[in-house]
């Protein structure tokens, strides 16, 4: 019997319950409390597809997440936080080089104008007998060339008609000193390196090649020499 009337007295409230909610919204809010009550704007709470549309967008962020790539993200950021971009300026520390004295065909010339510079030296001795010290410390001022063969003067002459070779050494910059704190050797420093290197392995054999181009270019002076001065029988031509 107990159990008969507190059936009808459950039955009587929830009756009295819904009678409080008057419409759909007000009986969802009945049963399950305010929108509000779970985040959500009353605008929200009017739309049916409200309900659907966070569930989704939940899923959504959270397939997003799952499958995040941090190689996708820009080279300038890393999970989100912007990096600041390695930068390098030169630093103070130079080499300079004189480019005519690594190039082998000037080297080559010079040995040519280092064999007629010898030859000038024997024809001074020829015309001043004096030692070569003396005779730098203070020349003649006028040679009698009428003692001598025209010969030898015309060859004087042609062997001091040097080539000036004329440049300004260049300075290549060391190393670069970079934004993170490091230092690196710069591009113009790598090359002259592999200059250095490949002239310091070819240096023996030029040397040896320089050295024969003396030899015979005084060699053929010489005889020059020889010659002007065999036909003139020691008379001047003047």
């Amino acid at each position: 019997m107990f159990y008969k009337y507190w059936k009808n007295f459950a039955l009587a409230v929830t009756a009295f319950f819904w009678a409080g909610c008057e419409d759909s919204v007000s009986q969802a809010d009945c049963l399950y409390g305010p929108p509000e009550y779970y985040g959500i704007t009353s605008s929200e709470s009017g739309d049916p597809q409200s309900s659907s549309d966070v569930v989704g967008s939940s899923s959504e962020m959270a397939s997003s997440s799952s499958n995040f790539d941090p190689n996708s993200m820009p080279s300038d950021t890393l999970y989100g936080v912007s990096v600041t971009e390695k930068t390098c300026v030169p630093g103070d520390s130079i080499v300079s080089y004189y480019p005519p004295a690594y190039s082998a065909d000037i080297l080559k010339m010079n040995a040519k104008q280092q064999a007629e510079m010898d030859m000038v030296d024997v024809i001074d001795s020829i015309v001043d007998p004096r030692p070569k010290a003396e005779r730098a410390e203070a020349p003649l001022d006028r040679i009698n060339w009428s003692n001598f063969p025209q010969c030898l003067k015309e060859m004087k002459d042609s062997l001091e008609r040097f080539v000036a070779l004329y440049g300004a050494p260049v300075a290549v910059t060391v190393e670069e000193v970079c934004s993170d704190g490091t230092k690196q050797p710069t591009e113009e420093y790598k090359k002259y390196q592999k200059m250095m290197e490949e002239w310091e392995a070819n240096k023996p054999a030029l040397d040896e090649e320089i050295n024969k181009i003396i030899e015979d270019r005084f060699k053929e002076l010489e005889e020059q020499l020889n010659k002007c001065l065999n036909n003139s029988n020691g008379e001047g031509n003047a």
